[in-house]
């Protein structure tokens, strides 16, 4: 039962992840991605307490991002604006690896969470996509191995939302602006 409700709400990340890329602009998608953290956040606790524990570096991961897009979606804020949070947010994603290690598989999540936080960073919205794009893959093994069923399809989902928006407003937009 534990597993099913996981996997519900899982699933609802997946769309939150989709509908992420498909903003237009850098606030809307960490704003959707907020969303995203959360409901992973509750999926991975519980993949955790009805696995054997192997999903909590999941869990850890996304509490981190969701502090990081709260600090990131208010970088227009003086408190927001000091580089010193992109090399606190690398640092405590290693750090998290370090904790939560369980196997070579829980070093995954910590190197996609690099790759988003430096993304998130950014203020060009096609170098957020592509930075992003990578990290996609270190997460769809992590969750092939802790047998996250919502995860695994929301890599597949964010993997092809992001394309889509690669094409969408960065390649189709610059075509349309050169004729």
């Amino acid at each position: 039962m534990i597993e099913t409700i996981s996997q519900i709400i899982g699933f609802g990340g997946a769309g939150l992840n989709f509908l992420s890329f498909q903003q237009r602009k850098r606030s809307r998608i960490i704003g959707v991605q907020i969303g995203a953290a959360v409901l992973f956040i509750i999926h991975y606790i519980l993949l955790g307490i009805d696995g054997d524990g192997e999903a909590f570096s999941g869990a850890a991961l996304n509490f981190i991002g969701l502090l990081r897009s709260v600090v990131f979606i208010n970088n227009h804020k003086k408190w927001a604006k000091s580089p010193v949070w992109l090399a606190v947010f690398v640092a405590i994603s290693v750090v998290a690896a370090i904790l939560t290690w369980e196997a070579w598989y829980s070093v995954l999540p910590s190197v996609a969470m690099i790759l988003t936080t430096v993304s998130y960073w950014m203020k060009n919205e096609t170098k957020i996509r592509l930075i992003t794009f990578p990290s996609s893959p270190c997460w769809l093994v992590y969750n092939i191995i802790v047998k996250s069923s919502a995860g695994i399809i929301t890599e597949c989902i964010v993997m092809t939302s992001l394309i889509i928006a690669i094409v969408r407003y960065d390649i189709l937009k610059k075509e349309k602006v050169k004729e």
